[in-house]
């Protein structure tokens, strides 16, 4: 069972290597850019801002940026709670 376990590594191992090195030549990546084209063509009338990177940060990824550091701080008081009761059990 140790030799399938060690096996198993050095398999995944090899293939993930094997999957990095051909992504770093680069020949064989795609780009999709019809969201690219979407932003430029329409970021300044839907967003009124100059700056493309603020309209898509502000505008597009406003509530995505919001929920995740709403998220971040439930766990933060989450983590925080949780050790001042270890703290009050000692």
């Amino acid at each position: 069972m140790n030799k399938l376990k060690k096996f198993a590594i050095a398999l995944l191992i090899i293939i993930m290597l094997t999957q990095i090195l051909g992504h770093i030549n680069g020949d064989n990546l795609t780009y999709n850019d019809i969201s690219q084209s979407y932003y430029i063509s329409k970021g300044l009338q839907e967003t009124s801002s100059l700056n493309l990177v603020t309209a898509i940060y502000l505008d597009y990824r406003l509530f995505d940026s919001f929920f995740e550091a709403s998220i971040l701080l439930v766990v933060v008081t989450g983590i925080a709670f949780m050790a001042i009761k270890d703290e009050d059990l000692l």
